[in-house]
């Protein structure tokens, strides 16, 4: 029987898959998927505090001011323990994915954020194909398509898994003493999105489609803890189309100018109701975002104009897709004109483009915010005055945006050795968890943007700290 049972392939568990067999443990993971990677393909880098690339390019950080920042933001909902051994032990596990030959391209700061993301060389794609290399050269075993329907117990400890084949429903038992769940938390499940949070219908995923819940679902029914939902990972605002998924959008630079140029955003009625640079932290941004019923990101042919040949107004702090000018910008949005995509409306006068839309005080609102502008100073609500863009040049454009969600984290607590905890605050014998299923420990009801990186980071870290609690236990 196999050592370890690792319930999903993913950036975690890939890490532990690599750690076991590198530590002489048999192991075998079971994903129910087609594709090994899960969210770890589109991830952009990993949090490390002192690693070797970054004593190469003279940035040092005050572990001790960090973690204070941190628990600061998740206002003490994140645990100091969990937090502190992550940045301790954050820049040992960069050095050790570069000593399995995954590229780092640069490392720095994201927006406004420490200097801890230290970003993949060709993305999360290229960093989870040289992981699954490595595993496949240690002899790691993964059964694809199976799904895993109940962890076993035998006198209160775990014994083994049952297992599905996706394509025949075929069941099957593996016994073994040590179970890691890694199945990447519960973003792709409405229903426990909803619990979370009551405006879920303008929320999109943008995960890979199988972060469903099952690990915590997998160990509540073992009798673990049902602990706090943690924190949905929300972007800065996306395109809300109601007609493509809101992958399709991940690199549209319509998509860069109505959410990360900071140029003016209204709600229902054409109120404007933030200052609109709140987008350096994506998650604040989405909190201001789902305070409203409905939001547009309002633009002008000046702003086009300027993005599409200048250059940027504002640098991309935090998105998947970060270009230097919007040179395809004025195609992009003929083009989505022409195909009557829902999200975009155009109007030569802001009159007729609030009737379209049904936003009774956009023009005196668009008229106020200009006069804001031509003084320099947003007395409303204190955008920095060096992205205080007008918008008076028609034609004007409007953009549905819709918040985006990466990642939801939470629903299980475990100890520092990622052992899953029962009601009663005891390991349950045996059951492990890590990556988005454990990360709930490090932060409050707000993702800790402020700490890039931290997510894959803890995904890379915890899949490690499992099997050598594992091991230690032998």
């Amino acid at each position: 029987m196999p050592e370890v049972v690792i319930i999903g392939g993913g950036l975690s568990g890939l890490v532990a898959a690599i750690t076991a067999r590198q530590a002489g443990l048999s192991c075998v993971v079971i994903e129910k998927g087609r594709s090994l990677g899960g969210d770890g393909n589109y991830v952009e880098g990993v949090m490390g505090v002192d690693s070797r690339l970054q004593q190469q390019a003279g940035i040092t950080i005050d572990r001790t001011r960090l973690l204070q920042d941190e628990l600061n933001y998740s206002h003490y909902e994140a645990s100091a323990p969990h937090l502190k051994q992550l940045i301790d032990h954050s820049g040992e596990t960069i050095d050790w994915l570069a000593d399995q030959g995954v590229k780092f391209a640069s490392v720095g700061p994201q927006g406004k954020s420490w200097p801890t993301i230290h970003a993949f060389a060709g993305g999360g794609h290229a960093a989870v194909a040289t992981l699954v290399a490595k595993a496949r050269q240690l002899g790691v075993e993964f059964c694809m398509s199976t799904s895993t329907q109940k962890l076993l117990q035998t006198a209160g400890h775990l014994s083994g898994v049952e297992v599905m084949n996706e394509v025949t429903g075929q069941t099957t038992k593996i016994a073994t003493d040590n179970v890691i769940l890694a199945t990447g938390g519960y973003v792709d499940n409405p229903e426990l999105v909803k619990k979370q949070t009551p405006l879920s219908d303008r929320l999109m995923s943008v995960s890979d489609g199988k972060s469903t819940g099952d690990g915590m679902q997998l160990a509540w029914a073992a009798g673990a803890m049902h602990d706090s939902m943690g924190a949905l990972q929300f972007g800065g605002g996306a395109i809300f189309d109601p007609m493509l998924p809101p992958f399709m959008h991940m690199t549209s630079e319509i998509g860069v100018a109505a959410t990360q140029e900071a140029i003016l955003w209204v709600n229902q009625v054409g109120d404007r109701f933030v200052n609109e640079d709140v987008n350096d932290n994506m998650c604040h941004a989405g909190n201001a975002l789902l305070g409203q019923a409905r939001t547009f990101a309002i633009f002008d042919a000046e702003a086009v104009k300027h993005l599409s040949t200048v250059g940027l107004y504002k640098a991309v702090g935090n998105s998947p897709f970060s270009p230097d000018t919007l040179s395809k910008l004025p195609d992009e949005l003929a083009s989505d004109l022409a195909a009557h995509r829902k999200y975009l409306a155009k109007a030569d006068s802001l009159e007729t483009l609030a009737e379209q839309l049904h936003l009774p005080n956009l023009v005196d609102s668009v008229a106020h915010y200009n006069q804001q502008v031509a003084a320099g100073v947003d007395a409303d609500f204190g955008k920095a005055s060096a992205y205080l863009t007008p918008v008076k040049d028609g034609p004007f454009y409007a953009v549905t945006l819709g918040v985006g969600m990466a990642c939801a984290i939470g629903g299980l607590r475990i100890d520092t050795h990622n052992a899953v905890l029962n009601a009663h605050g005891y390991p349950l014998p045996g059951l492990y968890a890590i990556g988005n299923d454990a990360a709930g420990m490090l932060v409050g009801d707000t993702y800790a943007v402020t700490l890039p990186g931290s997510t894959a980071g803890f995904a890379a870290f915890s899949g490690r700290n499992a099997v050598a609690a594992i091991v230690q236990n032998k």
